[in-house]
């Protein structure tokens, strides 16, 4: 029960201790930025059992330590005492722990709004040389819609919140000018739409000497890929160019021979710069890749750059007439919210008294009928209850008086419905479907594919099947040729489009799964739906879409076009 208790409120609050060896890997990489001190003040605004603040004096030389003054914030008493009894035997100058929420310390404040973190009054107000922090990562659905809103209108923030936006402003409101933050999260920052506000502080008041990108290293015990972001506090320079490392297990066709060397861990080898390329540990092969940070200039995605990559990325943007998202609607499919009401696979066996009427159960397309170019019949068909409607060229909500049999049945279910705050409070009926899109648009011809896959599994379906949130779906804007759906289609499908996203989202996650979600799938580009080599992918989408022919030597010929398309010769 006592471990059940610990195991509730790690996911509740988003805590993740940081693993020793990475916590020195962490307090290293700070230590080539900081400026000497006669007196280095260190905080960690999250600090656990004090891990992170006993790696970084461990990292210090010697003689240095007595001039340190370690500094932690932490709510749970058990864990600040370990960290007290661990920080106490260090010999440094100071260790000053608060039992406290360090989003209610005394100068945390909002900062993104009025002037910048850089400026006069911000630089005077700072307190700390530097900051090592693995802020808790809490997203909206757990803080729930009032804290996230109350912290949203505190620090700024805008788009979905994360607990760690805001601890990422309240650190940069504490740091002195030129201080240093070490920075430990989640490295969905570094391509998600959600990440948008923390890459958008970073690049504007911070000069960036490192990141890292530490994948699938399974280097925390949970499902965590993490990144790491050493940061000086000050006006960026342009010119900077800024070290962007990334790490990933080696898997497939790019697992090279590595070199004979056998590597105590992954993070020792990612600590020498001079190696590069597939490298051997005890656990099993790793991948590093080394470059420069490739920032977006709109606030998107940060991607790893190089020579090759550049010059790759020239030739697409040179052939490419659109994206995805200029001539089609990219969407996630529906979300309930409350599924187990929503979506069943025996609505048939109900009796006929509490069975909803036929007409609001519709078939669902999830993931299990995923494919290429089409869907494959599942043993696990769902159906779904889609309470929606269009009325006056609007999509409505069901007048449920009208459907005894639907009313009777979610009747039963009222009190798990109304339990969806967020539905009520946006004025929405107990009863709607959270996200149920247009009505009408479920019958045009889509593109349907799954949010998380190891391949690209992209099909056409015309069957006008409702879309689950499992899924994403692609239908096009008015008055297009529907040709356009058939390239989009083989572009999707293509390894040209999979290099394209490694080499700009990387969005990886483990045993070589990738996100394909909205906000990258809208970026895939396209080439002229005029060209000789458009004209030919068409044709063979068509078939391929249609199940005739030799799929795989269609598939063949399609993925060479698609890379001739963009003036390159198809990797193998």
């Amino acid at each position: 029960m006592k471990r059940q208790r610990k195991i509730d409120r790690v996911k509740r609050h988003g805590i993740q201790y940081t693993p020793p060896e990475l916590a020195s890997f962490l307090a290293g990489r700070m230590l080539d930025a900081i400026r000497p001190s006669t007196v280095i003040s260190v905080l960690d605004p999250a600090c656990g059992d004090g891990g992170l603040l006993e790696a970084f004096c461990n990292a210090m030389p010697v003689k240095a330590r007595k001039n340190l003054v370690l500094t932690g914030y932490e709510t749970d008493p058990a864990a600040l005492k370990v960290a007290k009894a661990r920080l106490s035997t260090l010999g440094v100058h100071d260790v000053i722990l608060h039992e406290q929420d360090f989003l209610t310390a005394e100068g945390v404040e909002r900062t993104t709004t009025g002037r910048l973190l850089f400026d006069s009054e911000s630089q005077q107000g700072g307190k700390y040389d530097a900051i090592i922090a693995n802020p808790p990562y809490v997203r909206t659905q757990t803080l729930g819609a009032k804290k996230a809103q109350q912290l949203a209108e505190r620090f700024g923030i805008t788009g979905r919140v994360d607990l760690y936006h805001a601890f990422a402003i309240a650190m940069s409101s504490l740091l002195k000018a030129d201080g240093v933050l070490g920075l430990l999260t989640s490295n969905r920052f570094l391509t998600v739409k959600s990440g948008q506000s923390l890459r958008r502080l970073l690049c504007q008041s911070f000069k960036i000497h490192g990141v890292y990108d530490l994948g699938d290293t399974k280097l925390f015990s949970a499902a965590v890929l993490p990144a790491i972001v050493i940061a000086k506090k000050g006006k960026p320079d342009s010119q900077d160019s800024s070290p962007f490392d990334r790490v990933y297990e080696c898997r497939g066709n790019g697992c090279s021979e590595p070199d004979s060397k056998l590597h105590s861990s992954v993070l020792s080898a990612l600590s020498d710069r001079s190696i590069v390329g597939v490298v051997r540990t005890p656990s099993m092969l790793y991948k590093i890749e080394r470059g420069t940070l490739r920032p977006d200039a709109t606030g998107g995605s940060w991607s790893l750059a190089t020579d090759a990559s550049d010059t790759w990325l020239e030739s697409v943007l040179s052939k490419q007439a659109c994206t995805f998202g200029d001539i089609a609607n990219v969407k996630v499919g529906i979300k309930t919210t409350a599924d187990d009401v929503f979506i069943r696979s025996d609505w048939d066996s109900m009796s006929s008294g509490i069975r909803p009427e036929e007409c609001l159960i519709r078939p669902l397309i999830t993931h299990f009928e995923a494919a290429r170019w089409h869907a494959i019949p599942s043993d696990k068909v769902k159906r779904v209850l889609y309470p929606h409607e269009t009325r006056d060229g609007k999509r409505k909500t069901i007048d449920i008086s009208k459907y005894p049999h639907a009313a009777s049945y979610l009747e039963r279910h009222r009190t798990r419905l109304e339990g969806r705050e967020y539905v009520i409070s946006a004025g929405r009926k107990w009863y709607e479907i959270w996200v149920p899109h247009s009505p009408d648009d479920w019958s045009k011809s889509k593109i349907v594919w799954p949010d998380i896959a190891e391949e690209n599994r992209f099909f056409m379906d015309k069957s006008g099947a409702i879309v689950n949130g499992d899924c994403y779906w692609i239908t096009l804007k008015e008055s297009l040729a529907s040709d356009w759906l058939l390239l989009m289609l083989a572009v999707a499908n293509s390894s040209f489009v999979l290099r394209f996203y490694d080499t700009v989202f990387h969005n990886k996650l483990y045993s070589g799964r990738r996100r394909f979600m909205t906000q990258y799938v809208s970026k895939f580009p396209l080439p002229d739906l005029d060209s000789a080599c458009a004209r030919q992918i068409v044709r063979l989408a068509k078939t391929l879409a249609e199940g005739r022919g030799n799929s795989r030597q269609l598939e063949k010929e399609s993925n060479s076009l698609v890379w001739q398309a963009f003036g390159l010769v198809e990797e193998v």
